[in-house]
């Protein structure tokens, strides 16, 4: 036979679900949130290489009358470069667009003798440009 005492301590199950109810509310808030702030500083993190990496292009132009071909070619001008890796997960582009990262490394388009990160420009980079401020 089980004796059950009248000071026993714990939690209802209403206590439970109310508990669990504003601990879902939170996180319902708190995940999209920190989510975005990821992407964003992904999408910092990246602008900051890609404009760098652009300078040094320009830098070795200047030094030699020809553009680099690869990442590489920067060494003289970027301590590391062969380290400068785009980080993991997501970015945003001005057109809202969201992307996964794929590349490990950043490139140099050939054609138009700038930095790559997948495929986008320094440029394509950033938060959705909003139109329609105020009065035109």
């Amino acid at each position: 036979m089980v004796k059950k005492f009248r000071d026993e301590a714990g939690f209802s199950m209403l206590e439970l679900i109310i508990y669990i109810s504003i601990v879902g509310i939170i996180l319902a808030v708190a995940v999209p949130k920190y989510n975005n702030a990821i992407v964003m500083a992904n999408t910092a993190r990246i602008q900051a290489d890609l404009q760098t990496l652009d300078g040094a292009v320009m830098m070795y132009y200047t030094e030699t009358g020809q553009y680099p071909g690869t990442i590489g070619d920067l060494d003289d001008y970027i301590k590391n470069v062969t380290e400068l890796h785009p980080p993991k997960g997501k970015y945003m582009l001005k057109d809202g667009t969201v992307g996964e990262i794929s590349d490990s490394e950043y490139t140099i388009d050939v054609e138009e003798n700038e930095a790559l990160c997948d495929g986008h420009r320094l440029a394509d980079f950033g938060r959705q440009e909003k139109t329609g401020r105020g009065t035109e």
